[in-house]
C-alpha cells in the first residue's frame, strides 16, 4: 500500500474518532501516503496531524465530479468509515482498486472489502468500530488515542482571547459547553448554569462556549449570579475554540464534538450522557476512557423514564450537586493552567 484515502463525511466527533485509524496506518505502512476526505468544516481538525499527508474536501459535488478528483490522485485504497451511496459511488467510478467499508447499505455493494458490524447496537465504541475496518488490510485490532494538533502561535492566540475576556488566570479555568448541536439529548441548560455559579463561587475562572445555532443561550447565561466569559458560535473558528480548550483545566459537556476536542487534548472532563444504545458512552463516550478505569474523564449516565417501547432519558435527573462533587474532585490541588505557562 503506498496511498490511502479516509473517507469521513460527516461531522466534528465523527471525525476526531476517526483519527486513530490514521494513527494505525502509519504505524503498519510508515511510508504510506495517507489522505482524508471530509466536509469543508471538518478539514481544519486534521491539519498539522502528522499521521495525514492531504486533506481533501468534499464540496457535495455530482459522483461523476468527485470521481473523477478521486482518480486522480490514484489510491490504492479507500476506508469509508462513513459510507453514504453518492461516495461509495464515486469511488467505485474512480476504480478505486481496494475499497472498504461497513456492510450495512444496499449500496456498500459496490465496496468490494465489507467488513460486517452493527453500529446501531452500540455495542462498541465507534472508534472501535472504525479500526476494525483495517482488517482487510491485514491488521490486528489495536486501539489509539485519538489525536488534534493544536500549534504554539494557536494558544498564544487563544490565551490572549481569554484574558480579553476577563480570564485572569488566578483560578481553574472551566469550560461549559451546554449545547450538543442536535446530536445528543442534552443536560438542562438551568443545571449548566447552577453548576457555573457555585464554580464561580469556588473560585474557578468560568467560560462558556456555543456551537452553531446555540447563540440564544447567551441570553439565559445572563440569569447566573456573575457573567462568565462568552465564546459564542460564529466568533471563533474550529481550531481557535480548540486552542481556548486546550489552555482549560477543566471541560464540562453533553455528548458533542467539542467533548472530543478536549479528550483529543489531554484536557479532564465531565459529561453527561444518554443510556440509549445510539448514544451511549459505550459508542460515544470519551475514547478510549469509557469502562478503561482512566481518571482523567468521568461520565454520568442519565437514567431512563417512562416504560415500554416510550422509555425516554431523564437527562434532568442528573444533579448539579453531583456534578459539582466530581468537578471539584478532579480540580483538587490542581495548579491553573494559564497562570502556571
Amino acid at each position: 500500500m503506498n496511498n490511502i484515502l479516509i473517507v469521513r463525511t460527516d461531522r466534528l466527533g465523527d471525525v476526531l474518532l476517526t483519527t486513530p485509524v490514521s494513527t494505525a496506518l502509519r504505524r503498519m505502512f510508515p511510508r504510506v501516503r495517507i489522505s482524508w476526505l471530509v466536509r469543508p468544516y471538518t478539514a481544519p481538525l486534521l491539519e498539522h496531524n502528522p499521521d495525514i499527508d492531504r486533506i481533501l474536501v468534499d464540496r457535495d459535488e455530482s459522483p461523476g465530479r468527485l470521481a473523477e478528483r478521486i482518480r486522480n490522485e490514484r489510491f490504492d485504497a479507500a476506508i469509508v468509515a462513513y459510507p453514504r451511496w453518492r461516495i461509495v459511488w464515486a469511488l467505485w467510478l474512480a476504480r478505486v482498486p481496494l475499497r472498504i467499508g461497513p456492510a450495512n447499505t444496499v449500496y456498500c455493494i459496490l465496496l468490494n472489502r465489507r467488513v460486517r458490524q452493527r453500529r446501531s447496537n452500540g455495542k462498541k465504541h465507534e472508534a472501535d468500530y472504525n479500526l476494525e475496518l483495517l482488517e482487510p488490510l491485514g491488521a490486528s485490532f489495536k486501539r489509539y488515542p485519538t489525536r488534534y494538533v493544536v500549534t504554539d502561535e494557536e494558544r498564544r492566540s487563544a490565551r490572549s482571547l481569554l484574558k480579553a475576556k476577563g480570564i485572569s488566570g488566578d483560578g481553574p479555568v472551566v469550560i461549559l459547553h451546554p449545547g450538543s448541536g442536535g446530536s445528543s439529548a442534552r443536560w438542562p441548560l438551568e443545571r449548566f448554569m447552577a453548576l457555573g455559579d457555585e464554580l464561580q463561587a469556588a473560585g474557578c475562572d468560568l467560560v462558556v462556549t456555543g456551537g452553531p445555532g446555540e447563540d440564544h443561550e447567551g441570553g439565559m447565561i445572563g440569569t447566573m449570579r456573575r457573567k462568565p466569559a462568552i465564546i459564542a458560535a460564529g466568533s471563533v473558528s474550529i481550531r481557535e475554540l480548540a486552542a481556548v480548550l486546550s489552555w482549560a483545566d477543566l471541560v464540562v459537556t453533553n455528548s458533542t464534538g467539542p467533548l472530543h476536542l478536549a479528550v483529543a487534548l489531554g484536557v479532564p472532563t465531565v459529561s453527561i450522557y444518554s443510556p440509549i444504545p445510539t448514544r451511549h458512552p459505550a459508542r460515544w463516550g470519551p475514547y478510549p476512557a469509557y469502562g478503561e478505569g482512566d481518571e482523567l474523564h468521568h461520565v454520568f449516565l442519565a437514567p431512563l423514564k417512562g416504560g415500554g417501547g416510550k422509555a425516554i432519558e431523564d437527562m434532568g435527573a442528573v444533579s448539579a450537586e453531583e456534578v459539582l462533587r466530581i468537578c471539584r474532585a478532579k480540580l483538587a490541588g490542581k495548579t491553573p493552567r494559564i497562570s502556571s505557562r
